[in-house]
This record gives structure tokens, C-alpha cells and sequence, in this order.
């Protein structure tokens, strides 16, 4: 009757523990949100674009990809500007001086910037595709509001004829969220949030890093 006794008690115990991990495992994936957006809104920057007359063009996303400042962004938020420069935040505004390397099949450019090293801060980025349900952060300036953070999953990556390999997220994209880094839970850019789909309900497409 003990050995019985002591089994139930056993069973008992291990019930409770398996309920204190379902509980303690989701609040500390939670806790390490905060920890990620943190880590990474540093390194994004709101793009400005002006015309002839020095009006503004248009405005995108972008984020520091080295120490010297290089940026990554979506070729089309630069595209037939007449100058461009980056916000960091704080009213402090820099010049994009130039384009070291652009995709034009991916939408892609890497543009140079006058700023200096301390104020940089780069992201890493993953090489590896995402799996499709893996959790990303996207953080953004949409409609110019700087930092602005949102979270989703990978829904499905695609090959879209004439284009290549692409990212779907569920995360929310707005005007002016081209050119947002997709980070997954290591801080890691997967993908550069580039296009949506306005018929549809979060349909957001990314571009993968690897490129």
C-alpha cells in the first residue's frame, strides 16, 4: 500500500512539474522579445529621398550591415533621387554618399554612408533560409514612424518565377517598411521586407539575406 501510495505521490509531483514548465517556458520566450528588439532597433535607420528642388521623394527602411557604415535597403526606396540621407533617431540625419553594390533582379542596394564608426551599430545576418512557423521580428520606419516593431511567422518561402526564391511572413508591412530587416529569435536578419500584397490579408514578402 506505501509502494502505491508513493507512486501516486511520484505521479502527482511530476504532473506539477510538467505544468510549472508549460507555464515558466512560454514567459521566458516572451522575456526575450524585449531582449531582441533592443539588441536591433539600434541598427535601423529611416531613408529619406529628395527631389531636384530638395522635396521630399519618398521614404523607406534600411539597417547597418558593417562598421563603416554601409546600409542595406530596397533598391526602389533610393531609385531616381537626387539625394538621399538616414535618420538614426534623435533628430541626427546623415548623407547616403553612394552605392557600393546593387541587385536589381532582388530589389537590392548597399549604399555608403558619412558617419562615423562609434555610431554605428551592424547587424549579422543568417545565410541559412528560415523554416517555415519560425517566429520574426520586423522593425521599421512605415509612414516614418521610426522603430517601429512588428512579429509574425514564416508562412511559406516560394519561388516566384523570374524572380527567384522568396520569403512570406505574417508579419504586418505598411508604406515605408521597404527596406526593414526580418530578424529571427538570435537578432539574426533572414530576409529584407520588400513587397505586399494589398488584396490580400498578410500577404508580406521578404527577400532572403543569403542574397
Amino acid at each position: 500500500m506505501r509502494k502505491r501510495h508513493c507512486l501516486n505521490l511520484t505521479g502527482q509531483f511530476f504532473c506539477l512539474l510538467f505544468l510549472l514548465v508549460s507555464i515558466i517556458a512560454p514567459c521566458h520566450g516572451q522575456e526575450k522579445l524585449p531582449e531582441i528588439i533592443k539588441k536591433v532597433q539600434p541598427s535601423t535607420v529611416l531613408i529619406l529621398t529628395y527631389d531636384e528642388d530638395g522635396k521630399v521623394k519618398a521614404q523607406g527602411s534600411g539597417f547597418f550591415i558593417s562598421k563603416n557604415g554601409d546600409i542595406i535597403t530596397n533598391r526602389h526606396v533610393v531609385e531616381d533621387a537626387s539625394k538621399a540621407e538616414i535618420k538614426i533617431g534623435q533628430g541626427k540625419v546623415y548623407a547616403i554618399t553612394g552605392i557600393v553594390a546593387e541587385d536589381k533582379e532582388y530589389d537590392l542596394i548597399r549604399a555608403s554612408v558619412d558617419i562615423a564608426p562609434e555610431l554605428v551599430n551592424p547587424i549579422k545576418l543568417s545565410y541559412s533560409i528560415p523554416e517555415v512557423g519560425e517566429r520574426v521580428i520586423v522593425i521599421g520606419s512605415p509612414l516614418g514612424l521610426e522603430k517601429t516593431v512588428s512579429d509574425g511567422i514564416v508562412s511559406a518561402v516560394r519561388e516566384i518565377p523570374r524572380f527567384g526564391k522568396i520569403i512570406q511572413i505574417t508579419a504586418p508591412l505598411s508604406p515605408g517598411s521597404s527596406g526593414s530587416p526580418v530578424v529571427n529569435l538570435k537578432g539574426e536578419v533572414i530576409g529584407i521586407a520588400t513587397f505586399q500584397i494589398l488584396e490580400g490579408q498578410n500577404l508580406n514578402f521578404a527577400v532572403p539575406s543569403e542574397r
